[in-house]
């Protein structure tokens, strides 16, 4: 015995795996494209406060810590990139860098 489905079923198959694979390629393209996006604004500057090194809000506001580091103390190159400020994405990042200026 042979079951038939209804003609409209059959369409409404399709469309509703239609839409399936739509949003497969949907959510690939998305997640691929945000994989690829710009890093997050930074939390946080790392700057020279009067030879020291200090941390600042990103906008530059501060400081908020000021750490016994002393920029005179660190190798040319970090103590240049101080004075312009260095960009700190995260909390982590931030511990990461002063323990390489040696705190």
């Amino acid at each position: 015995m042979r079951h038939d489905l209804p003609r409209g079923f059959k369409i409404y198959l399709s469309v509703l795996g239609a839409l399936a694979v739509l949003c497969i390629v949907t959510a690939v393209v998305w997640f691929a494209v945000s994989a690829r996006r710009a890093p997050d604004q930074p939390q946080y500057l790392l700057k020279d406060n009067a030879g020291r090194v200090a941390l600042y809000a990103a906008d530059g506001t501060g400081p908020l810590a000021q750490y016994d580091i002393y920029t005179r103390l660190l190798p040319e190159s970090d103590a240049l990139a101080l004075e312009r400020g260095v960009a700190v994405q995260d909390e982590a990042e931030l511990q990461r860098m002063l323990e390489d200026y040696g705190l």
